[in-house]
């Protein structure tokens, strides 16, 4: 069902376009790109009408009339309030039209939640578009790392948020297990693993020398024995499919404590390599190749790139860059929009990739890139540098250890992907109502426990008479489905969390200081306790947090 806010920006278009049909308003206008805003008026003076809604229409539609913006104001005026959702409409120069909406208004948003339940805020975009979205895609040479845990919440709320509100989307990691990084893992295990038996084998300088790789020697040994001990380099295949699959399973295994999970793992040496799907995208990209001393490159300056790209190596291999367009040219055969969440040691990437997609024919806008800037972790005041599992960074196994999932997911998405962050432990743990995921998960509680103690009473009549602080908490759940449009269209999945947190913050302050159970007004605030708490259920199971009943 459309929300109120989306039925009065209707009605605004409407009209408009009568206006064009009585030649008040030119026909250039265009209504499908008539832009202009409706929202709760930002400042208002104690003494006057409390509005729920101020627009800018008559002053953006002002270039089409002859008429000044204050009489297209009071002729919009006019045929706004005889519209049964609108109670009053006032006029403020130079042409602000400042909207009160009537009592069946608000008892419209609070079925229309009632009504919709979980669905609320679903399927607002109706069309054929289907999503790959990559996420984590992490080496699979290690544990996965702290920072690797704000990339998988963010990457998984947003998929979480894409198919609610209508779209088909596969949540997918790429295993980069076919570059070199696989043969250091190999050989680092293989040292680790040798040393068990207690022969004497050095690490090689440029190996893996976390702990990690020592619980993976482990694990071969454990299930293994001495198997690898002779004739290694015969059984080599074997070894490195283990470590690859046993390193998989533990970054499975993290991410679900997380509360994050995919519907595709692609491999890059069994699904590109070995699949042939990097041949194909030569014969696409012949226009904008060449070859020089032995090597292919491909024309990225062209496009504004600061030097061509290797392709192909003048030994014959290939460089990081080839297979990665041969996957991407794999998710477009598969989905028409790509979105990739990366790390910010990939920003400088982002523009040859894109370079790459035009070359293979594809529109560059049908691929998000979201950078997902570091992330520091902060315990006693003091940074949290190292891990006790690896010996290296942060692992999230140590992070889950030290606060819970919920904090986790919520805390990381409070701030813009690409600005850095300070996860501060203590505070993420707090259990009191200045941390934003306690006071959220509070207010849930609060409105579950009125809900179990509310007696209905059959002769009491719901009238939708509320007092501004109330409607004003109405209005905040009507705006949901206009958050999620917003966050689908910006893929900015903060801008949800911080909509939950005014939401809570606006019921926790209604629950203080407003009498509902017993009050004259029982039935009504029940309401609005009951669509209260299916707002904040249904947003926080999109952050991938839980609602408690109590706490």
């Amino acid at each position: 069902m459309t929300n109120i806010n989306s039925k009065i920006k209707e009605i605004l278009i409407n009209i408009i376009a009568d206006f064009q049909k009585e030649e008040i308003i030119s026909q250039e206008l265009n209504l499908a790109e008539l832009n202009f805003i409706l929202a709760e008026p930002n400042i208002q003076k104690d003494d006057q009408t409390k509005y729920n809604y101020a627009t800018n229409i008559a002053m953006v539609v002002k270039r089409f009339s002859t008429k000044n913006p204050m009489e297209l104001a009071e002729l919009i005026q006019q045929k706004l309030i005889l519209n049964e959702l609108i109670e009053c409409v006032d006029l403020a120069k130079p042409g602000f039209i400042n909207i009160v909406l009537s009592n069946k208004a608000f008892l419209s948003i609070l079925n229309n939640v009632l009504n919709s339940k979980i669905n609320y805020g679903s399927n607002l975009f109706e069309n054929n578009d289907k999503y790959i979205v990559e996420f984590v895609s992490a080496n699979p040479t290690g544990f996965l790392h702290v920072g690797h845990a704000r990339g998988a919440i963010i990457g998984d709320t947003l998929v979480r948020i894409l198919r609610h509100v209508g779209f088909d989307v596969i949540a997918e990691y790429y295993v980069n297990d076919a570059g070199n990084q696989i043969n250091v893992l190999i050989e680092s295990t293989k040292v680790r693993y040798f040393n068990l038996f207690d022969i004497d084998m050095q690490m090689p300088e440029d190996c893996y020398r976390g702990l990690d790789i020592v619980w993976l020697a482990s694990e071969i040994k454990k299930e293994y024995g001495d198997e690898f001990l002779l004739d290694f380099e015969l059984k080599i295949k074997k070894f490195r499919e283990i470590c690859i699959s046993k390193l998989l399973d533990k970054i499975r295994e993290h991410l679900r404590e997380l509360n994050v999970s995919f519907d595709v793992f692609t491999s890059e040496f069994d699904d590109i390599y070995n699949k042939n799907k990097i041949t194909p995208i030569f014969d696409k990209l012949k226009n904008h190749i060449y070859e020089k001393d032995g090597a292919t490159f491909l024309k990225t300056s062209e496009f504004g790139d600061d030097k061509d790209r290797v392709l192909v190596k003048s030994d014959g291999s290939y460089t990081y860059f080839t297979p990665d367009i041969a996957y991407h040219n794999d998710k477009l055969s598969r989905a028409n929009k790509l979105i990739n969440v990366w790390g910010a040691d990939h920003s400088g990437y982002i523009n040859r990739m894109e370079i790459a997609l035009e070359c293979l024919g594809y529109n560059k806008e049908d691929m998000d890139i979201l950078v997902v800037q570091l992330v520091r972790l902060i315990k006693d005041g003091n940074e949290f540098k190292m891990s006790k599992r690896a010996g290296t960074s942060v692992t999230l196994a140590d992070l889950l250890e030290a606060s819970s999932t919920d904090a986790i997911r919520f805390t990381m998405l409070t701030r813009d992907a690409n600005t850095k962050f300070d996860f501060d432990i203590d505070k993420a743990n707090q259990k009191d109502i200045n941390n934003p995921v306690f006071g959220v998960q509070y207010a849930h509680s609060r409105a579950c426990s009125l809900i179990k103690k509310y007696v209905p009473n059959s002769t009491e009549a719901i009238n939708g008479d509320f007092d501004e602080k109330t409607k004003k908490l109405i209005i905040q759940l009507d705006i949901l489905p206009d958050v999620l449009r917003s966050v689908a269209q910006t893929k900015k999945v903060q801008l949800l969390s911080s909509y939950v947190i005014n939401l809570a913050s606006a019921f926790n302050s209604f629950y203080s200081n407003t009498k509902i159970l017993g009050s004259e007004s029982e039935a009504s605030l029940m309401i609005v306790v009951k669509a209260v708490k299916e707002v904040l259920h249904n947003t926080l199971e999109l952050l991938g947090v839980s609602a408690p009943e109590q706490m």
